[in-house]
């Protein structure tokens, strides 16, 4: 079911990537809440790759494993909503700004994850409404006017 019109197919894979891109945003911005419940959704290859064990996770430990392993995946999740900001141009105009504000605010969870020390194991990253106020003008011109 598609909810905000756009002008054709090629807009397609331009909003998976943004869907995967918001979906691994909220899986970082969760992992302690997660984990406290009794899930993990983070890559186990990967979390082997970087050294980091499950008792490290239950512990809260924030350390260079950690933030090195929260780099990466950040690093990932910013390439896919670059890849997918195209997109928006593509929707019609009265689309635009809804998903774009998605998207940039989002995508700013990830800057507040990193300013705190890559810490989502006790901390759950957010954006307050100041920062989000502050946000919307640029998001609205982009949507609406420069483009991505």
């Amino acid at each position: 079911m598609y909810v905000t019109g756009f002008s054709g197919p090629e807009a397609i894979p331009y909003a998976v990537k943004l869907g995967v891109a918001l979906q691994l945003t909220n899986i970082l911005r969760d992992v302690g809440e997660d984990w406290a419940m009794g899930r993990l959704y983070l890559p186990l290859e990967e979390l082997v790759d970087f050294g980091i064990t499950e008792s490290a996770i239950a512990e809260g430990n924030v350390d260079a494993r950690w933030r090195a392993f929260m780099r990466f995946q950040i690093e990932r999740v910013r390439r896919l909503y670059q890849e997918s900001l195209p997109g928006i141009a593509l929707l019609h105009r009265d689309g635009r700004l809804g998903i774009a504000a998605a998207a940039e605010l989002y995508g700013a969870i990830l800057n507040d994850l990193e300013a705190h020390g890559m810490d989502n194991l006790t901390r759950r990253s957010h954006l307050s409404a100041g920062d989000k106020l502050r946000l919307l003008p640029g998001i609205w011109r982009r949507a609406m006017f420069t483009g991505y």
